[in-house]
Order: structure tokens, then sequence, then C-alpha cells
């Protein structure tokens, strides 16, 4: 995985001081990814690198959601074990995207739930969470 491990690093490396990664940076690691022929296998660690940096920003939605979200069947239950060790902004939004299409709807409200409880967890990342929850609850 030695390709993979180097994207990822770059992408790390990228994010600045206000906690964004660049996008370009980001977009290229994705591209060199793709090209060098990983597929489901890079979603735990790029679910790791989301996590190592929970608040950071990402994209809307970024090259990386867009990455993992190519794999739907496959990369739910990563998915749902990242964001309960560990939510992020961009793991919960992910979440939400899932109910958003019609997938495992009870089970990801639950955790969206448990996450705006959590005590452990950013302020704003709860607050995510919760919004989410509202919004769902009222569509």
């Amino acid at each position: 995985m030695e390709i993979l491990e180097q994207e990822i690093a770059k992408i790390e490396a990228s994010i600045d001081e206000y906690d964004e990664a660049d996008m370009l940076v980001m977009y290229d690691s994705i591209n060199t990814i793709t090209n060098a022929g990983y597929k489901s296998e890079a979603i735990e660690p790029l679910l790791q690198l989301l996590e190592r940096h929970p608040t950071a920003y990402f994209g809307d939605p970024g090259a990386i959601v867009h990455f993992i979200e190519k794999f739907g069947g496959e990369y739910e239950n990563s998915l749902v074990a990242s964001v309960k060790r560990t939510p992020t902004s961009t793991t919960v939004w992910m979440l939400n995207r899932c109910i958003n299409a019609g997938e495992h709807i009870e089970e990801f409200m639950g955790i969206l739930k448990e996450i705006a409880g959590r005590a452990d967890v950013d302020k704003d990342i709860k607050k995510r969470a919760q919004e989410y929850v509202d919004f769902q609850e009222n569509c």
C-alpha cells in the first residue's frame, strides 16, 4: 500500500492552519490512488485520515467522500465503525447522506443521536449531528 500511504500523507500534510485540506492536493492524490488501482481497500485508511482530523474541512463533499461513496454496499460498515470510534464533521455528514439516500435510516439516525449526546465529541460535530437529526425528523 505504499502509494496509498504516500498520497494520504500528502493530503494530511496539506491541512493548513485553518484546518482545511488543500483541494488540489486532495484531488490529485485521490486521482493517483484511483489510477493506481486501489478500490475498497482504500476506504479504511481514508476514514482513518478523517478520524485524525475530526474538524478539518475536506470539501463539500470532496474527493475523499466521492471516492468512498463509489463503493456503495461496501463502505457503510467501515463508516459506521469509524464514526463510532471518532465522529468527524465529514463522517457525520456521510451518515446523513446515507439517510437521504434511504439507506439504513433507523440505524444511522440512532448513531447520529448518540453522537449528539456524547461528552467526548467536539461541540461543533455534536451540533452538526443534532442538526441532521432535527432535519431528518422534520422532513
